[in-house]
C-alpha cells in the first residue's frame, strides 16, 4: 500500500508538471486559438542551454536554471515575430507551424547533443524522506513546491495586474479587445516568452528523472494534451486539475501494472473524456449560431 501512495504523491508532483506545461497551451490556445506543438522541444532546448551554462561554462545549476530562463523568454519572444506572426493564414495554418517547428528544433537538438544523449542532469535536491511510512522523493517535493508557487504566481498575475487583465480580455473576446486599442501583437509577443520559460521550467525539473536528451518531453507533451482535454481546453484551472489526474493515474497504474499499461491507461482515459464530456471537466460548451 505505501508503494501506490508513494505512487500516488509523485503522480500529484509529475502532475503539477504537467500543469504547468497545459497553462502555457492553453493560455495560448485562449489569446492566439493556435494549440503549440512546439512546447516540449522549445523546453527540452532550454534545458539543453541550462545543461551547457552548467557543463561547459561552469556556471553553478541555480545559476545556469535563471540563465537558461532569461534565454527561453527570449527565444519565446524570436520565434513570435519570426515563425507566428508573418502571413497570417488561419489558425489552422499557424498550428502546423508549431509542429513543424518542433521538428526542426529536434532535429537541430539531434545534430548537437543527440551523438552522447542522454545526459545526466543533476536534481535541485538530493535524497528524500519518509512520512507516514511513505517514501517521498525531496525532487518531487522541490517540483511541487514550485508547481504552485508559478500556479499561484500566474493566477495573480491574470487577477490584478494591468497586462494580466488585458491578457485575460484578449483571451476572453480577442475582437473586442483589439477595437478597444489592446496591442494584441506585444501581448501575444509576452505570451510566448511566458510559454517557453514554463516548458524550460518543466524540462530542468524532469531532466534529473527523465535524463536529457532531445525527446525528453514527447512523452510528457502527450501526457499533458491528455489532461488539458480531460480539465477543458479554455479552462486554466482545469488544465491544472486535469494534469494532476493524469500524473496520479499514470503513475498508479504503472506501479501496479507496467509503463505500458500506464500509458494505456491514459489514452483510455483521453478517448472516454472526448466521447462523453468533450469540453472537459471545467470547460464550457461552445455554442454554434446556425
Amino acid at each position: 500500500m505505501s508503494l501506490y501512495l508513494s505512487a500516488g504523491v509523485s503522480g500529484i508532483a509529475v502532475g503539477l508538471l504537467y500543469g504547468l506545461i497545459g497553462f502555457a497551451i492553453v493560455m495560448l490556445y485562449k489569446s492566439t486559438g493556435v494549440a503549440n506543438f512546439a512546447q516540449g522541444t522549445l523546453g527540452t532546448l532550454g534545458a539543453f542551454a541550462a545543461f551547457t551554462l552548467l557543463t561547459d561554462l561552469g556556471f553553478s545549476l541555480y545559476a545556469a536554471a535563471l540563465l537558461s530562463l532569461i534565454i527561453s523568454w527570449l527565444m519565446g519572444i524570436v520565434i513570435f515575430f519570426v515563425v507566428i506572426v508573418p502571413r497570417d493564414s488561419g489558425n489552422l495554418n499557424t498550428t502546423v507551424r508549431t509542429l513543424g517547428l518542433s521538428m526542426l528544433v529536434l532535429a537541430a537538438m539531434e545534430l548537437q547533443w543527440g551523438a552522447s544523449a542522454p545526459y545526466r542532469f543533476p536534481p535541485v535536491v538530493e535524497g528524500g524522506f519518509s512520512l507516514l511510512g511513505v517514501v517521498i522523493p525531496g525532487q518531487a517535493v522541490v517540483t511541487a513546491v514550485i508547481a504552485l508557487a508559478l500556479a499561484a504566481v500566474l493566477w495573480a498575475f491574470f487577477q490584478f495586474t494591468p497586462v494580466g487583465l488585458s491578457l485575460r480580455a484578449l483571451a476572453e473576446q480577442p475582437d473586442t479587445a483589439r477595437l478597444l486599442g489592446l496591442r494584441a501583437t506585444r501581448l501575444g509577443a509576452m505570451t510566448w516568452g511566458v510559454s517557453c520559460v514554463f516548458g524550460t521550467v518543466v524540462a530542468v525539473l524532469l531532466a534529473p528523472s527523465a535524463f536529457l536528451l532531445p525527446s525528453m518531453m514527447d512523452a510528457y507533451l502527450m501526457f499533458t494534451f491528455t489532461g488539458i482535454v480531460l480539465g477543458g481546453l479554455t479552462s486554466l484551472p482545469g488544465a491544472l486539475i486535469g494534469c494532476v489526474i493524469v500524473g496520479v493515474i499514470s503513475n498508479v497504474a504503472t506501479v501496479a501494472f507496467s509503463p505500458e499499461v500506464g500509458v494505456v491507461v491514459i489514452f483510455v482515459l483521453l478517448l472516454a473524456s472526448m466521447l462523453l464530456r468533450p469540453q472537459g471537466l471545467l470547460g464550457k460548451p461552445e455554442s454554434v449560431r446556425l
